[in-house]
């Protein structure tokens, strides 16, 4: 295997930045609603430390200025939690300036009267206060390090066992780890890789937080998207990716059901179309272990189908999964998907049609297609 280790970081400054941007997007979400407010306040997203409240309260014409925070919560906190992640101090002031100015279309005077934000932002991720938070994040960080160094080789090579070959390795990836306010789930490119920007709140699930570092190292650094793919392919690849690590790494790890673990904007309509060919894909090399496609497709569709139906009717979740139509498939024909192409790549499992849905449903579900007639004739079925 290809040498997979990933870097983990706390950086005050970033754990700062994600902070201040937790803070705004609370603010501007609950202000008219003095429950959620209430709410975000005890999960310490609002007014998380008195020195932050007071920092706000500090640089009026920065937090007030619509081109750095809009009323839907969004900010600049968000743009620029990248820059401010960088170890290399000497350029992060004018990287901001630049910023500021080609991207937030801050004017020169805006930008010159936001010198003393910086430096204050400075003083603030050295007060006690941040320094206390920065060592919480710092043994949150060790638990997460020290499960990935445990896992991550058993974990890749049975990736490399899924997908048929070791995928060359490119690139690096450095996850900064937030404090776990709120859930933090952030890509951003570098030079030479990918940062990622993580945290879940109050989720101690290590295995859905293996799964999701998996998902990163595999799609950022190892099968990342070609160039030539259309949206489509991307939209069907990147379900394919999400199968393999946030699904099936998660599965393995917990022997829970696929639907357990909810990934990062589930696109609802793809998922349950890949599905099946998912299964047909995953399962394809069975027989040459001495196992039964058939039956291991079988038992993956009645333990997830068992998870569907014991969720409650009008529950998201149940909404989330209801076109994976579990009822319909047919483990059988699933089987026969890849049996001729036991080598595809999962850049070759992207351009599978799957709308033909007669390859995976069971004879009763095919719906029987009508041959056009003519005047005078009758339809043939």
């Amino acid at each position: 295997m290809p040498n997979l280790n990933m870097d983990f970081t706390v950086n005050k400054n970033a754990v700062v930045c994600n902070m201040l941007n937790g803070e705004i997007q609370g603010r501007m979400k609950s202000r008219n609603n003095p429950a959620l407010k209430q709410a975000y306040r005890e999960r310490g997203i609002i007014d998380s430390t008195p020195a932050i409240t007071q920092f706000i309260l500090s640089h009026p014409k920065v937090f007030g200025n619509e081109k750095l925070i809009h009323r839907d919560g969004s900010n600049f906190f968000e743009g620029i939690l990248p820059v401010y992640s960088n170890p290399v101090s000497a350029s992060r002031r004018e990287t901001l300036r630049s910023r500021m100015r080609y991207e937030y279309e801050l004017t020169d005077s805006e930008v010159s009267g936001m010198e003393a934000f910086f430096d204050d932002f400075q003083t603030l991720a050295d007060t006690p206060e941040i320094q206390k938070i920065v060592s919480d994040t710092e043994d949150y960080k060790n638990s997460i390090e020290e499960a990935w160094n445990a896992s991550s080789s058993s974990i890749m090579r049975y990736i490399s066992d899924v997908i048929g070959y070791e995928p060359e390795k490119t690139g690096k990836i450095s996850t900064f780890i937030m404090y776990p306010t709120f859930d933090v789930h952030r890509c951003a490119q570098d030079k030479g890789g990918t940062n990622v920007f993580f945290a879940r709140r109050k989720d101690n699930d290590i295995g859905k937080i293996l799964a999701y570092l998996t998902h990163q190292v595999v799609h950022e650094s190892m099968l990342p998207y070609k160039g030539s793919m259309t949206k489509q392919e991307k939209d069907y690849y990147h379900a394919f990716i999400k199968f393999l690590t946030d699904k099936d790494v998660y599965s393995q790890l917990s022997g829970k059901s696929y639907l357990d673990n909810v990934t990062r904007e589930e696109n609802p309509e793809i998922m349950g179309k890949v599905y099946p060919f998912w299964l047909g894909y995953r399962y394809r090399n069975a027989d040459k272990e001495g196992l039964d496609p058939v039956e291991l497709i079988s038992a993956a569709i009645k333990r997830d189908r068992k998870y569907f139906e014991e969720l409650p009717q009008d529950s998201k979740k149940r909404k989330l999964y209801s076109s994976y139509g579990f009822e319909k498939l047919d483990p059988k024909r699933i089987a026969l998907l890849f049996r001729e192409k036991r080598g595809i790549t999962p850049y070759q499992f992207a351009k599978t049609d799957f709308d033909r849905r007669e390859l995976v449903y069971q004879e009763k579900y095919i719906e029987i297609k009508k041959k056009p007639t003519m005047p005078g004739e009758t339809e043939e079925r």
